[in-house]
């Protein structure tokens, strides 16, 4: 039997639910979704400098390689 943790089972239960979630999405739902978010992005990005979109593009390729990104990469190969 493999230990699990409290914040793993939490997590794998959190994962389930949002997993539900989205396969009871229809394509419109999804489509809407997704315009929803293009809109969002590029009303956020018109209202930044270039230097401020080079600096938020700097720190997402940094986060990219943090602990926290490997652990959830983890948790999908586990529960995949």
């Amino acid at each position: 039997m493999q230990f699990v943790t409290d914040r793993e089972r939490k997590e794998r239960d959190w994962l389930a639910r949002e997993v539900a979630s989205a396969a009871a999405l229809t394509d419109a739902d999804r489509i809407r979704i997704l315009r929803d978010l293009l809109r969002t992005v590029d009303a956020i990005r018109s209202t930044k400098s270039p230097d401020e979109l080079l600096r938020e593009e700097e720190v997402r390729r940094h986060l990219e390689d943090l602990p926290a990104r490997r652990r959830y990469e983890a948790l999908a190969d586990r529960l995949g």
